[in-house]
């Protein structure tokens, strides 16, 4: 794809202000770089005399110092283009970008595998004096459009627009990704929808892996990690709900297979190893062990830590290398490799300040060419330094992180959720089966008592046993049923209520893999509301062994009843909204004109009974949606405002009048 990058050369403080200028002119220039193509050119200037012209330009407006020019690459993907197309590209960037005010410098470099052009431009502007003046945002709506717009006439691959995507409430760390897992969760969910039987089927198997799901219009669906929840049929097209029906109608379940992520474990000897490279072992083991049995430790809510897998990887080869026992190992390990850090950096500008004196020491042609030949030993020196310390630092980076780990909350919770014990080869594990459409078994039954109630229909018209007493008719009815059917129906009634009454597990690791919605219907707040959660919380936390300090009963409870209430908040506005509906067409009020319509009637129509203030404002909003009303959100406010005002007023006078 093609893309811009920006860059500007300070002044120097040690050697001439403008050396960096020079440099980096003489740099794009080379003709090694711009190889048999050739092509280098300049704008209001010679590629030659560029940096001449430029250095007088600042004289004669006096400003020498600060910025001295600013660089430009634009890079094609490989194997596209030609070295005229990419000449043509930046040479029409220059000008419409600086509008030809400026001196600039343009070389097209074909050492690479990929065609990219060089664009160097002074920062003073030789019209108007004034410097070059680059803000915040100016990439994203100024350099790559024009870029995109340029190599678009030629039919080349441009930037996605999700890369210059702006970012909303978060940082581009975290944005960046959740857009990574946008590919995961396509791949599960696919897989889900093709071994779903239906949209019931798919929206439990989702939550079986691990995903919060948010039902509407649209499917969205969030794991750990990401801020906010990501509609599915915006990651891919096959996974709208109208794509979705087809493929739980024609799909081959049989043909779908889940994609697995972890890297595979080394063939280790597990016995020989030390309790801290086990333990090292383990976290690698558990994320492989987790894809395995997917729908068992929800390998979606595992993300961010599969993501990392390669980490966990180079953090268990340091262990083993180095032969760490302890922490106490490796905080000697760490002191160790910072030391050879310093050792590796000092030798590198030892080379540099020889090198330097090499050069200033040559003072014949001979000395030069001497000089020269000595080039590639240097390099090739310089250059297994460089790649010591590259090695070194990788390595210092992995015992970091492993001292990290040592109090991380999210590797205790994960050691809660998958303990391990004896770890087999995970070649001999079986994968999770996909577990079955738990809503099948009610649809089967009311079939069969819709079959039942015909066949009892029919019999008991052919022999015209109506006459019968209430106890004649059972004793018909049950000649006329199949045998062992009311056996079956009654059992078949018998597992729906078990598998509606819900039970909190028995131990922490199961409790831990359940995800907030499973919790929340094992606890019994129907009947006993959300006031005796924190005393439920504790008193299971106390039964299955976890932490029962405050803090962490207080933060499970809230998160439960949070749950809850939204859950029951949702549910009883869809209820609302659908009476609300009914009585307003009974009434044969016309929302369409509610601004016109008198206060006292809408309260009446509405009756918000005890609502809250932002219950009753969704409320007021879904009934509008729902009949398609199209107002904007300050006029709905000032509405809303009006009714709810009404009925609080009316419930002053009511109050009044009982007093």
């Amino acid at each position: 794809m093609a893309i811009t990058k920006m860059m500007h050369m300070k002044a120097s403080s040690k050697a001439r202000i403008d050396i960096h200028l020079e440099h980096s002119i003489n740099y794009i220039l080379q003709p090694k770089k711009l190889g048999e193509a050739n092509l280098a050119g300049g704008i209001n200037c010679l590629p030659e005399m560029a940096y001449q012209q430029m250095k007088a330009t600042k004289r004669m407006f006096g400003k020498t110092g600060g910025r001295q020019g600013y660089h430009f690459v634009i890079s094609l993907k490989p194997g596209e283009g030609t070295p005229e197309i990419m000449y043509d590209i930046a040479m029409r960037f220059a000008k419409e970008t600086f509008a030809g005010e400026y001196e600039a410098v343009v070389a097209v470099h074909t050492d690479r595998e990929h065609l990219h052009a060089h664009i160097i431009i002074n920062s003073v502007n030789m019209v108007t004096g004034y410097k070059f003046q680059c803000r915040d945002g100016d990439w994203k709506y100024k350099f790559q459009p024009i870029t995109n717009k340029l190599c678009e006439e030629y039919g080349l691959h441009i930037t996605p627009a999700e890369y210059s995507k702006e970012p909303k409430n978060m940082a581009r760390s975290q944005w960046e990704r959740e857009q990574a897992f946008s590919e995961w969760i396509k791949q599960d969910a696919l897989f889900c929808a093709i071994s779903a039987e239906n949209m019931e089927h798919f929206i439990f198997l989702l939550e079986k892996l691990g995903f919060e799901v948010k039902q509407g219009k649209h499917i969205a669906v969030k794991v750990s990690g990401m801020k906010r929840f990501k509609r599915l049929d915006t990651i891919s097209e096959d996974l709208s709900r109208e794509s979705l029906e087809a493929m739980f109608r024609y799909g081959n379940a049989s043909l779908a297979s889940p994609v697995n992520r972890t890297v595979s474990l080394l063939p280790v000897r597990k016995a020989v190893l030390t309790p801290y490279q086990r333990k090292c072992y383990a976290r690698m083991y558990r994320l492989r062990l987790a894809e395995k049995k997917r729908f068992t430790y929800k390998s979606a809510y595992l993300y961010e830590q599969i993501r990392k897998m390669h980490e966990l990887q180079e953090e268990y080869l340091v262990a083993v290398k180095y032969d760490v026992k302890s922490y106490g190992d490796l905080f000697c390990l760490k002191l160790r490799l910072q030391q050879v850090d310093e050792e590796l950096c000092k030798a590198q500008k030892e080379m540099y300040k020889e090198r330097r004196r090499q050069k200033g020491a040559c003072k014949t042609e001979e000395d030069m060419a001497a000089f020269e030949t000595s080039g590639p030993e240097y390099h090739d020196k310089l250059e297994r330094i460089k790649l010591q310390k590259k090695d070194n630092h990788k390595k210092l980076q992995a015992v970091e992180r492993c001292l990290e780990r040592a109090g991380s909350l999210a590797e205790a919770e994960l050691e809660l959720r998958i303990p391990v014990g004896d770890m087999k080869d995970t070649t001999e594990i079986d994968e999770d089966d996909v577990p079955a459409n738990p809503y099948r078994v009610q649809k089967d039954v009311e079939a069969e008592d819709a079959t039942w109630d015909e066949t009892v229909k029919t019999g008991v018209m052919e022999a015209n046993v109506i006459r019968a007493s209430e106890h004649e008719k059972v004793v018909e009815m049950d000649k006329l049923l199949p045998v062992g059917a009311n056996d079956k129906l009654e059992l078949t009634q018998n597992d729906n209520q078990e598998r509606q009454e819900e039970k909190l597990p028995a131990n922490k690791a199961e409790y831990m893999r359940m995800s907030i919605a499973e919790k929340v219907r094992c606890y019994p707040f129907d009947t006993k509301g959300t006031d005796s959660a924190f005393e439920m919380v504790k008193d299971y936390f106390e039964t299955v062994g976890l932490s029962t300090d405050f803090d962490s009963v207080y933060e499970e409870a809230k998160l439960l009843t949070d749950y809850y209430e939204e859950k029951k908040t949702k549910t009883l506005i869809q209820e609302r909204t659908e009476q609300i509906i009914e009585k307003l067409d009974m009434l044969g009020i016309d929302v369409g004109n509610v601004k016109d319509i008198q206060t006292d009637v809408l309260s009446e129509a509405f009756e918000f009974e005890d609502m809250e203030y932002f219950a009753g404002i969704k409320l007021f909003n879904r009934v509008l949606d729902k009949l398609g009303i199209d107002m904007e959100k300050q006029e709905r406010y000032e509405v809303f405002d009006k009714i709810y005002e009404e009925r609080m007023q009316r419930e002053q006078q009511e109050n009044r009048s009982i007093r």
